[in-house]
């Protein structure tokens, strides 16, 4: 916990600055603060992206065999069940985490400083830095088939959409800070959440590409 806790205080310094040009890059011209409320076009956005993504890792991992799902590419490196079940683990957790405590804690000033929505995507799902998982959310081989994989992933995907889908908390103004950015809304963790997906789903695609992958 020491070494995650070290490197997400490099990552976050690094992060930040990404995130706050990122922000700036895609945010409209600055306006006077303004109220932000959940809105049902960030309820779609989100839906959208959940479907996406559900979508893409059940193309990911259907139809691999024990050969395939096993491969490591390097001692260091994670196999696909292993990638598949930290995306599962992570989702249980991060959704829990915002609909147990983010939006069940005090609303606060809609016209707090907030990083730009995309920006928090941008950041989570970039790739080129690195950093190492928790223990509660490292791989441990709970997930033994391909079979296992899909039912628990589509048990907390769907569990997260059918959040979404009832959601009627404000979850613009409740804040809870992140580990790689700061203090981000509710909404902005549920981004986080779907994009920690993304990002995995990359990972499990850059070890299909390894050249010695199991044809079958």
């Amino acid at each position: 916990m020491k070494n995650y806790t070290t490197t997400l205080t490099i990552f976050r310094l690094a992060v930040s600055v990404f995130v706050l040009f990122a922000g700036f890059a895609v945010a409209q011209t600055p306006t006077a603060p303004k109220t932000f409320t959940f809105t049902e076009k960030d309820r779609d956005f989100a839906l959208k992206y959940l479907n996406d993504t559900k979508a893409d890792f059940v193309k990911e991992v259907t139809g691999l065999s024990d050969a395939q799902l096993n491969f490591r590419a390097a001692p260091n490196r994670w196999t696909i069940a292993e990638v598949a079940e930290h995306i599962i683990l992570s989702e249980s957790t991060l959704s829990g985490l915002i609909q147990g405590q983010i939006l069940k804690s005090a609303a606060v000033e809609s016209s707090v400083f907030r990083v730009n929505d995309k920006g928090v995507i941008l950041a989570i799902t970039n790739r080129a830095e690195k950093f190492t998982a928790p223990e509660m959310l490292k791989p441990a081989s709970r997930f033994k088939t391909t079979n296992d994989l899909l039912t628990n992933f589509d048990k907390a995907r769907n569990q997260t959409i059918e959040f979404v889908k009832a959601n009627k908390v404000n979850m613009r103004n409740h804040f809870f800070e992140n580990p790689l950015m700061g203090m981000i809304d509710g909404y902005q963790w549920l981004l986080f959440t779907i994009g920690h997906s993304e990002r995995h789903l990359a990972q499990l695609k850059e070890v299909k590409a390894d050249p010695a992958y199991p044809k079958k």
